[in-house]
């Protein structure tokens, strides 16, 4: 059985302000867009040298191609763990 790729989005959020992917990515499963996720939160430590408390109430949202909000990672807390199961 061959599974058709699923289409992600990754917005950043602060609860107010939304900046969205518009593009997104596809990928075979959830479990794939979340690994994705958590690398592009630990890209983004390793380019923006603001302070963290500049992320204080921003998130990652993982976004379905229907719209519904999958997965919320904190930007503001301890780097996530890859191999937890959410």
């Amino acid at each position: 059985m061959l599974l058709m790729p699923s289409r992600y989005y990754f917005n950043l959020t602060d609860g107010n302000e939304v900046i969205r992917d518009d593009d997104g990515i596809d990928v075979p499963d959830l479990r794939t867009a979340l690994i994705h996720a958590f690398e592009a939160i630990e890209e983004l430590r390793r380019e923006d040298t603001s302070p963290m408390s500049e992320w204080h109430g921003w998130s990652l949202e993982v976004v379905d191609s229907s719209g519904n909000l999958i997965q919320r990672l904190p930007l503001d807390g301890a780097a996530p763990d890859k191999n937890s199961r959410h």
